[in-house]
């Protein structure tokens, strides 16, 4: 993500913490912070994650130079289009 994204976000993740809402950062969905898992770095909202995206995959957390990286895998096969 280009650092002036990443900081668009950070700073709309925190007035959104404030008020106890949080985006996740795969799925786009709005969650109470009761739903989702977050992770912080000094005092700062780093990465959200829903319950929801969590419980469908592998979450890796990683101290890099540039601050942390995120790596997902999803646990099942993902099936398109898969109508009736």
């Amino acid at each position: 993500m280009r650092p002036e994204l990443q900081r668009a976000w950070v700073q709309q993740a925190q007035l959104d913490a404030e008020r106890g809402v949080i985006e996740c950062r795969m799925c786009r969905r709005h969650a109470g912070l009761d739903e989702t898992t977050t992770l912080w770095r000094n005092g700062l909202l780093v990465f959200a994650l829903c319950d929801r995206c969590a419980s469908s995959h592998e979450v890796v957390f990683s101290p890099s130079e540039a601050g942390v990286e995120v790596r997902a895998r999803r646990r099942g096969p993902l099936v398109v289009g898969g109508g009736p």
